[in-house]
């Protein structure tokens, strides 16, 4: 197996919009939250950010068999647009067939049911062409494989609901929660993970929850390795360098990497 963080960054994103500050000036840019799996000739993706377009061509992947949303949030899933373009074979206006291998593909996205009740609601267009599958906290899916289990995250919002993701194949288990406010238990099948990717609000910025009591829920996974997701030095005012300072967890860089 094969796990890529393709972005490591906020919902704004490094270097921050309009901002020419020290931290964004002299920063790596990270992009929207992503994570690329490769197991078992499967390709899987977690989370479809606006960035999902340059990040899927940054790591050279045109098929993916199946996309899991954790939730509706501009930064999480409004990617959804870009796939859409890619599963459409007819132009909008004059309805004329595309003869080209980058259209008409075969889109498979799996999230919560509210998630596709926002889709239902703001982009209905893309239901024609994106098949979308509801996935309920604890309900599984079985592609040959791999197999993904959705989970519930409290995200401090009910406006929009998050679920999280453990992914097993090939002997391993990943598990993604990002965007988290706490979590107060943890289901059995998401603890012992190989690797957890977990709310970079840890390292003191708290977008999210309080740190100490994130830092109490990540240590409830039980995970071998923790990494962290929407990492801002913009929102930390901290070099990338000061960064390992405040964590005992991993911080990587858009498109970092392991292997199992």
């Amino acid at each position: 197996m094969r796990v890529t963080l393709m972005g490591s960054g906020d919902a704004v994103g490094v270097p921050a919009p309009l901002c020419d500050c020290e931290y964004c000036a002299e920063s790596d840019r990270r992009r929207r939250p992503a994570v690329l799996v490769e197991a078992a000739g499967r390709t899987v993706v977690l989370d479809i950010g606006p960035d999902i377009a340059s990040q899927l061509h940054r790591e050279e992947v045109y098929e993916v068999d199946a996309f899991f949303a954790t939730h509706a949030h501009f930064d999480n899933y409004w990617g959804i647009n870009e796939l859409n373009q890619a599963a459409m074979d007819r132009h909008v206006a004059n309805e004329e067939e595309f003869d080209h291998p980058t259209f008409g593909k075969d889109i498979s996205v799996y999230g919560s049911r509210p998630v596709r009740t926002f889709t239902e609601d703001t982009f209905p267009h893309i239901l024609d062409h994106v098949r979308y599958e509801p996935l309920d906290p604890g309900e599984e899916i079985r592609k040959p494989g791999f197999t993904v289990r959705a989970f519930d995250v409290d995200h401090g919002t009910r406006a929009f609901p998050t679920q999280g993701y453990a992914l097993s194949a090939e002997g391993t288990t990943v598990v993604y929660a990002p965007d988290v406010d706490s979590i107060e238990s943890v289901p059995d099948y998401c603890t012992g993970a190989d690797l957890l990717f977990f709310d970079g609000s840890v390292l003191g910025a708290e977008f999210h929850g309080d740190a100490e009591t994130l830092r109490e829920s990540a240590e409830r996974f039980d995970a071998d390795r923790v990494v962290m997701t929407n990492v801002s030095e913009h929102m930390l005012e901290r070099h990338t360098g000061d960064l390992d300072e405040l964590t005992d967890y991993e911080v990587w860089s858009d498109f970092d990497h392991a292997a199992f």
